[in-house]
């Protein structure tokens, strides 16, 4: 269980600065609040039972209540974020004035990138936020309900709400969906694959994770997954491809063997039937829109 909001709070902001090897031991859900996390520093990835997907540097990452979670390093950098949580409640006013399409968009389809002008603006707001409260906790003012502070609070965190739903480029392609809910033993399974996809896993090993035998994990792995073993750990070595490609100036080679293909030929022709490209088409490309 994620930790709670503390006792008689409605919002905490917190400058995290985390150890680049941290990673969850177990999934954690939160009950009582929503999380937006402003990725300053770093690169993680995140399971979820209905995807998985990774955050890095100029991503915003958001997870409502009720959502099991776990996350794990995703590079060697360390990690350092902004964190807001808040409750249903702090955000009441907006969602009652405006209606709940604002935090059904921002919570639906993370991560959420934006473009260099309006990256800097939104983190702007993120670090100003984090100065606001930190002045409210060390100065003891008031956060009670119709407080200044409190109203400041929740007008800052509106205006990012807001920025982001308008601002955010979402794009469920840089997400793994999953084509049912994972149930635990098989979340135990994807996340031992998104730790060890680099090595040459066999279906074998990863079904002793999950505590069933290789025919019935295989058959709810496919089920829970919409792709056999085979297809769903190559799909993620070729996320984490992309993810080199874009932030590593690495060979297509050295990145193939870094990913977990035997061969880097054979990385090249999935990664074409994949994403309609090759690699060094792929990069360029991105170098281009970036």
């Amino acid at each position: 269980m994620a930790l709670p909001l503390p006792k008689g709070k409605q919002i905490t902001v917190a400058y995290r600065e985390i150890s680049s090897d941290y990673e969850m031991p177990s999934m954690e859900v939160a009950s009582d609040h929503y999380s937006l996390g402003f990725m300053i520093k770093g690169d993680r990835r995140i399971i979820t039972p209905k995807m998985n997907f990774s955050l890095h540097a100029g991503f915003v990452g958001a997870m409502r209540p009720f959502v099991y979670h776990r996350t794990i390093p995703a590079s060697s950098s360390d990690y350092v974020s902004i964190l807001i949580k808040f409750s249903p409640d702090f955000v009441a006013d907006m969602t009652e004035s405006i209606g709940s399409q604002i935090m059904e968009k921002i919570f639906k389809y993370p991560p959420i990138s934006f473009s260099d002008a309006d990256r800097i603006k939104i983190f702007q707001m993120a670090q100003d936020i984090y100065e606001m409260y930190n002045a409210i906790e060390k100065n003891g003012l008031d956060m009670s309900e119709g407080s200044i502070s409190r109203y400041r609070l929740q007008n800052l965190l509106t205006y990012i709400l807001l920025e982001i739903y308008e601002k955010g480029h979402f794009d469920s392609t840089k997400a793994t969906i999953h084509e049912s809910e994972l149930t635990g033993p098989i979340m135990e399974a994807v996340y031992y694959i998104e730790k060890n996809y680099m090595k040459p896993l066999k279906i074998d090993e990863v079904a002793a994770v999950s505590g069933y035998s290789v025919s019935y994990f295989s058959r709810i792995f496919a089920k829970q997954l919409g792709s056999d073993f085979t297809d769903y750990l190559c799909i993620t070595r070729l996320k984490h491809v992309q993810n080199l490609l874009l932030t590593t100036n690495k060979s297509v080679m050295d990145i193939s063997l870094e990913c977990g293909f035997s061969y880097p030929g054979n990385m090249t022709s999935s990664f074409k039937k994949e994403f309609g490209m090759t690699p060094l088409h792929f990069r360029k490309q991105n170098q281009r829109s970036n």
